[in-house]
């Protein structure tokens, strides 16, 4: 344990999880000065992931037990400490944390920023300097919450570590690659309309595959529709994967298709960036990660056709694959490595600092 003052704190509900937020806290935490502290809602106690310096501290769960080492932790604060929060559903405790005149900054993640702050949120935002992982989700932040309207929001795209990439390409029979949570609340990362289109497609391409990553309380449903649709020979689930399995399927792909109508970033299009594999994204914040035309195809999902005729190009035209996929690589190592958004992070922090202090 890092025993005296902090000279930073994450609060975060995940840090050691395989979801968005638990991998952007991970690289936050790499950003942040120290000594430094995380806490975990939703964690036990568990150094496996940090770096030296870094102590964390879990709930496991228990709002209770968060709160109270937020308290504790708060202790150890100064005006010199910068207080960031991952998530805004905590950024009450956070702004509680700072009342000894800490750094406040509270990060913009995605569609739960995209509703009506309640007000502990709207007190909390109010004496924090805003990070945003996307102009999307900026311009939709302030769109639900019109007295932001006026608030400068930095945004700050996220990155991942880079890893080797597969000696060779795919091969010609490649699946497409999809990445995403199934939830029977959340039905717009686009499963329907890629089973949709399928049919028609295998009139053109007989051999197109679709390989189904993820799980959730929808899946039952989504087979369910495969198989009714007589598409069961041709796509396949493959449920949760690890790490490392998810890295073979990408090297394995032809591309990644995530036609998502509500996403605040999308962490799967850098991973497919980074195997050297070109993507089809929505617009919206897809469309601050895929050059259209350079590294991948920003489509509207609105518009069906539109989704086919993408889909059908990268299963027709292999250079083009390749193409993009080098493009997109060579994206990925310029500007979304890990690197890169501690830089960034680290330059928001900096310019959050005369602004944060609470009044």
């Amino acid at each position: 344990m890092i025993a005296g003052a902090l000279r930073s704190v994450l609060l975060t509900p995940n840090l050691l999880g395989a979801d968005g937020v638990s991998a952007l806290s991970r690289e936050i935490v790499r950003a942040l000065p120290r000594p430094s502290a995380v806490l975990s809602l939703h964690d036990a106690a568990d150094t496996r992931a940090l770096p030296a310096g870094v102590e964390m501290q879990g709930a496991a769960g228990s709002r209770g037990s968060f709160l109270a080492c937020a308290a504790a932790l708060s202790l150890r604060c100064s005006s010199d400490t910068d207080i960031v929060c991952s998530h805004l559903h905590l950024a009450p405790a956070a702004a509680l944390q700072a009342w000894r005149g800490g750094h406040l900054t509270t990060v913009l993640c995605g569609i739960e920023s995209w509703v009506p702050l309640r007000k502990p949120e709207a007190w909390a935002l109010e004496r924090a300097s805003l990070v945003a992982i996307s102009a999307h989700t900026a311009t939709r932040f302030k769109d639900a919450n019109p007295a932001f309207s006026g608030r400068d929001v930095e945004v700050c795209h996220p990155g991942l570590p880079d890893r080797p990439v597969a000696d060779t390409g795919p091969g010609d029979d490649a699946p497409a690659l999809i990445v995403a949570r199934m939830s029977a609340d959340e039905r717009y990362k686009g499963h329907d309309e890629l089973f949709d289109l399928w049919p028609a497609l295998l009139d053109r391409q007989p051999g197109a595959r679709l390989l189904v990553v993820g799980d959730g309380t929808d899946r039952a449903r989504l087979e369910s529709r495969v198989e009714s649709l007589g598409l069961s020979r041709v796509i396949a689930f493959a449920g949760r994967v690890s790490d490392e399995e998810l890295g073979r399927l990408y090297d394995g792909c032809r591309f990644l298709v995530m036609p998502s109508r509500d996403e605040g970033f999308g962490l799967v299009f850098l991973e497919a960036m980074r195997a050297g594999r070109p993507c089809i994204g929505a617009q919206g914040a897809a469309a601050e990660i895929i050059e259209h035309g350079v590294t991948g195809l920003v489509v509207d999902p609105g518009r069906a056709g539109d989704l086919a005729a993408s889909v059908l190009r990268l299963f027709s035209e292999a250079d083009t694959c390749r193409r993009f996929g080098d493009a997109g690589r060579a994206h990925f190592l310029a500007t979304f490595t890990d690197r890169c958004f501690q830089s960034r992070f680290e330059r928001a922090i900096e310019r959050a600092r005369p602004r944060a202090a609470v009044s």
